[in-house]
């Protein structure tokens, strides 16, 4: 199943993103946008559920990795 969700393109400064969800802002890295994306775009993000990658042993070290400065707060994008 994937979710789909249309996102309005706020601004891009500095390779970063503001994106808006109604009217809830966020930020991600302006490179994962698709070509052509620019201030004013209207932009659809899917989200659907992928399994694990083949080599499971990197996958638990990159979990390890990214989980190494979690501080257990809330998430910052």
């Amino acid at each position: 199943m994937t979710t789909d969700h249309l996102l309005f393109v706020d601004a891009i400064e500095g390779g970063t993103a503001r994106l808006l969800l109604g009217v809830e802002a966020f930020n991600l890295p302006a490179r994962l946008l698709p070509a052509g994306a620019k201030e004013g775009s209207w932009v659809r993000l899917s989200f659907q559920i992928a399994p694990a990658p083949p080599d499971e042993d990197a996958a638990d070290a990159l979990r390890r990795k990214l989980g190494g400065d979690d501080d257990g707060g809330d998430i910052k994008l």
